[in-house]
């Protein structure tokens, strides 16, 4: 009997040590909680999860509210817009790319990519928050963000296409002749481009001043009627006060496939003629005001290793994008039945104090157990002893 007891309270003593251990780190992989992980629709093999349509549902409240009021969603219209945003925003190329990796036998939660992630949510823990997870988790919440969902963010965002590009290398699925690469950077599925970004989150003017600085520098660059004009004043815009992208100094422009920008700006981007220049584009970040350039035979000869490799991913965004166009959301029994207007909410952290409270119960219970087994033997041995 004190033999069982024994192991029991060391039993008792390993787990909350592993608990203990599981708390404490701040990076620690996190598991979703049960209502982030429910699936809401499908895209052909891509399960789309509660907490992506959570996160994006959440965050276009909050921009409609920003503009057109608190009680925005009082209005039938309103709420009607709300219902296409978020169910035409949850079938992308962000979903066909994820599709395309299963090919691969890519899964962003699993392998090199899950650990690549793991690594950016470590330097993100300790550059931004000074490793206090508290912090990072008060973060996503702002967000609407699971740490989770972040995670899945950041490896599609960071980690997948490059993942697959080395395996459609491997495979010999990519051209890599240098006659076939120098083709393709001289085609319309890469790009030059130059650009002004007016950074929203700069606190010396608020988002309608900072609006109004991007429209100001688009109507002088597209007023100008010519090419030369309209090159020389956005060279000049690049150059003034509200610019503030750093990453061309020389001014040689950027030169891209698809996936390599932000969506928004390469939607923009992409539908230019060459010394056009778009409309203002929104971005989380802030806006941007682009115009395409054509592209220099001099500097592509001069950085040609580069481009090749940024080649490679216009043959990756053709196989994303027929996969994308055989794709159809369908919505499942429980997101049909979802109210936009009212979703419930989710634990930013995963649900980890549901799962640690689950694994006292359970500990609780399995020890509970030996003990009543054991005093139960050890009544039976005393009555064989007394006969």
């Amino acid at each position: 009997m004190k033999r069982i007891l024994r192991v029991t309270a060391a039993f008792l003593s390993l787990l909350l040590l592993l608990l203990c251990c599981t708390g404490c780190a701040a990076s620690r992989p996190v598991y979703a909680s049960p209502r982030a992980l429910r699936v809401v629709a499908t895209a052909g093999d891509v399960d789309i999860l509660y907490e992506e349509l959570y996160f994006i549902t959440m965050n276009r409240i909050a921009e409609m509210k920003s503009t057109y009021g608190e009680d925005v969603l009082a209005d039938g219209s309103a709420r009607a817009e709300l219902q296409r945003f978020v169910w035409d925003n949850l079938c992308t190329r962000e979903t066909a790319l994820i599709s395309l990796g299963y090919e691969y036998g890519l899964d962003v939660h699993k392998g090199e990519i899950a650990d690549n992630v793991q690594l950016s949510i470590d330097d993100i823990l300790e550059n931004d928050f000074g490793g206090d997870r508290e912090a990072y988790v008060e973060s996503l919440a702002e967000m609407y963000m699971t740490d989770h969902y972040a995670r899945t963010y950041l490896g599609v965002g960071d980690y997948l296409a490059n993942a697959i590009v080395l395996e459609m290398l491997y495979r010999g699925e990519v051209e890599t002749d240098d006659a076939a690469v120098l083709a393709t950077l001289k085609s319309d599925s890469f790009i030059r481009t130059v650009h002004v970004f007016v950074d929203k989150t700069n606190g010396a003017y608020t988002k309608e001043q900072h609006r109004a600085h991007a429209e100001e520098i688009y109507a002088a660059v597209s007023a100008a009627t010519t090419n030369e004009a309209r090159y020389d004043a956005m060279y000049d815009a690049i150059g003034g006060r509200y610019n503030y992208d750093f990453g061309d100094p020389l001014g040689h422009g950027y030169y891209f496939p698809r996936g390599e920008m932000k969506a928004a700006y390469e939607d923009a981007a992409f539908a230019l003629a060459e010394y056009e220049v778009s409309p203002v584009v929104e971005t989380e970040d802030g806006y941007y005001v682009i115009m395409r350039l054509p592209k220099s035979d001099a500097y592509i000869n001069e950085h040609f290793e580069t481009l090749k490799t940024k080649s490679y991913f216009v043959t990756l965004n053709q196989r994303v994008e027929e996969k994308l166009a055989g794709m159809t959301l369908e919505r499942t029994r429980f997101g049909e039945k979802l109210d936009l207007t009212a979703l419930s909410p989710i634990d930013p952290d995963g649900g980890t104090a549901v799962l640690v409270a689950g694994f006292v119960a359970l500990a609780v219970i399995v020890c509970g157990v030996v003990v009543l087994v054991a005093m139960k033997f050890s009544r039976r041995r005393g009555k064989v002893k007394s006969r």
